[in-house]
């Protein structure tokens, strides 16, 4: 649905505006398109370019639908705090796809923590 705009009139009280009914139905598709969409009611926060949770120790999940994947635009993806998996086995939490890097590895989880199974791989990062 396009945005519908309440016709104010020209003037005040000149009569040639919407009346109060109708106005008030277009506010309120206004506002269901609005919260539909979210992230109204939603445990996100938009404030310039940054997306936060506002849960404390809330995930953000980016799911496309159908064959959509995550597109990254830059030369650049930044993690910007380093973890060092406690062991290859990994800890509760732990989940495949997670990325981890501290000062000597670059660390991929390869499977889901099950408490027994070596999940964690790394590779050493070498200085050029």
């Amino acid at each position: 649905m396009a945005k519908q705009t309440v016709n104010i009139g020209t003037t005040a009280n000149d009569g040639t505006g919407d009346q109060l009914r109708t106005a008030f139905d277009k506010l309120n598709d206004n506002f269901d398109e609005v919260y539909t969409a979210g992230p109204v009611s939603s445990n996100l926060k938009i404030t310039s370019s940054t997306l936060t949770s506002i849960e404390t120790n809330g995930n953000i999940t980016i799911t496309p639908t159908g064959s959509g994947h995550l597109t990254v635009n830059d030369d650049t993806v930044i993690i910007s705090t380093s973890k060092t998996p406690s062991t290859a086995v990994g800890a509760s939490g732990d989940t495949a796809g997670m990325i981890a890097w501290d000062s000597g590895f670059i660390y991929i989880c390869t499977a889901n923590y099950d408490g027994s199974t070596s999940i964690w791989k790394r590779v050493a990062i070498a200085a050029w």
